[in-house]
């Protein structure tokens, strides 16, 4: 378990700020999903979303990129124009098994052969476009605060609404750009995918980084400033256009692209699709959300950032605190840590990745019932009065307390995580073990914890 997590719990504690004995209301806080039934996830990060591999899919399945943005590829077989304009334009489909991604492949290069087929630069992409926008599912994305999740904080994306948003941001590519770019069908391909990443991610790491302001707070002021935040200001905010925190967070998503280690990710074409996608498609988002085309502008948005900030620090929808005070202190919002490798992504159980999973295995997931079960069925463990809201708390004489959040059918990694480190830390992928009984059992504390 990383060291910065295990500092944020303490300084939670240390304040009497305990995430598995919160209020009932806080775990259950809008914007937040679950992992469902069916569903399993891995882990993976920003390095690996953006790791080259010039074989193509790698024997995971997972896409990686094969030489810079814009370029035909790196072949070390040296340039064949030939070769490279047959292997641009011939769509073949993708080496993978992976019906979900042949079928996404073959919807885009649908859109990439209407293109051809209109002649010219001038070709309109309206009869490609939805002409209503609707908003991805419900619980796309979430970012888990350590305020609440503890060992289960992280940011989740589903990979389903990945694909439905990269073939939303291929409707807006200028296809002719692109052939006269030179860009491979597979390169093309990790490139779309990746852009419905990255649209996601920063996203939720906006939210992370609110979370960090009330860390910072919490220690200058001795008092908890996040929680009240969220159920005061948050909560009754949510889903109308005075949710600073996510228009903020929308628009971060789309300013933050113009950073170079994505856009060198992208080629020119590419990068101009997805920001028009953003342009289009946030105005026509649910209230809040839409109100973040309004925040682009440096100026906009730094005020946005400014009030936001009063709003957290005071707990109150009209803060007191005067916005213009925190331009003596314009970068108290950065992230607390590193959120680039604490990145979930949840996919159909049995399916192959489309991303490099770095730390957790598929299908290494399990209920609460299942984990209560092996917990007292194998080690001693029984469940107790006292875990607040939905949660379930496990108690062993002279061993550590657990706490699991309660009815779910899929249990976050984190969390897991968090269990396993009773046990002195095995990995995720010994969840089996534990699930059968076969770990040693827990160790011992001084006192119950």
């Amino acid at each position: 378990m990383s060291k910065s997590v295990e500092d944020a719990l303490a300084v939670l504690r240390a304040h009497g700020i305990e995430p598995y004995e919160t209020d009932a209301e806080f775990p259950d806080m809008p914007g937040i999903g679950v992992i469902e039934e069916g569903e399993t996830v891995y882990a993976t990060s920003i390095d690996d979303v953006f790791r080259d591999d010039p074989r193509g899919p790698d024997d995971d399945g997972a896409l990686e990129t094969d030489g810079e943005p814009g370029r035909p590829g790196d072949d070390p077989r040296g340039p064949d124009e030939n070769a490279t304009q047959k292997s641009e334009w011939e769509w073949e489909p993708p080496a993978d098994d992976d019906h979900r991604l042949r079928d996404w492949w073959r919807e885009i290069k649908d859109m990439a052969r209407a293109n051809e087929q209109q002649h010219g630069a001038l070709f309109s992409r309206r009869g490609l476009r939805r002409e209503t926008y609707e908003p991805p599912e419900p619980h796309c994305a979430w970012y888990c605060p350590i305020h609440f999740f503890g060992h289960g904080w992280g940011i989740y994306i589903r990979e389903r609404c990945i694909f439905d948003v990269a073939r939303d941001i291929a409707s807006f590519v200028n296809w002719n750009a692109v052939k006269a770019a030179r860009l491979r069908p597979l390169e093309i391909m990790r490139q779309l995918l990746r852009s419905a990443f990255y649209v996601f991610f920063l996203h939720e790491q906006f939210h992370h980084k609110v979370e960090s302001l009330g860390f910072r707070l919490l220690v200058a002021t001795a008092t908890d400033r996040y929680r009240p935040y969220k159920s005061k200001v948050y909560q009754p905010s949510f889903l109308t256009p005075t949710c600073l925190e996510e228009c903020l967070a929308n628009a971060e998503s789309c300013r933050r692209l113009t950073e170079r280690r994505y856009k060198k990710r992208h080629a020119p074409p590419m990068l101009r699709a997805v920001q028009d996608y953003l342009a289009w498609s946030i105005p026509r988002q649910p209230p809040g959300y839409a109100q973040g085309i309004n925040y682009l502008s440096e100026g906009a948005y730094r005020q946005g950032l400014y009030s936001l900030q009063s709003q957290i620090l005071d707990g109150l929808p009209t803060p007191t605190t005067p916005p213009s005070h925190w331009s003596v202190a314009p970068d108290v919002i950065t992230s607390l840590m590193s959120i680039d490798a604490d990145i979930y992504v949840i996919l159909p159980a049995g399916a192959r990745p489309i991303f490099r999973a770095s730390s957790i295995d598929p299908g290494a997931t399990a209920s609460t019932a299942a984990l209560t079960a092996a917990l007292t069925r194998h080690y001693g463990y029984t469940q107790a009065p006292g875990g607040k809201g939905s949660h379930v708390k496990l108690v062993k004489p002279h061993a550590p307390n657990i706490h699991l959040p309660g009815n779910r059918p899929v249990v976050s990694p984190g969390m897991v995580k968090q269990v396993l480190g009773v046990f002195g830390g095995y990995p995720i992928s010994r969840l089996p073990d534990l699930l059968g009984g076969r770990l040693p059992q827990p160790q011992t504390v001084s006192s119950s914890s």
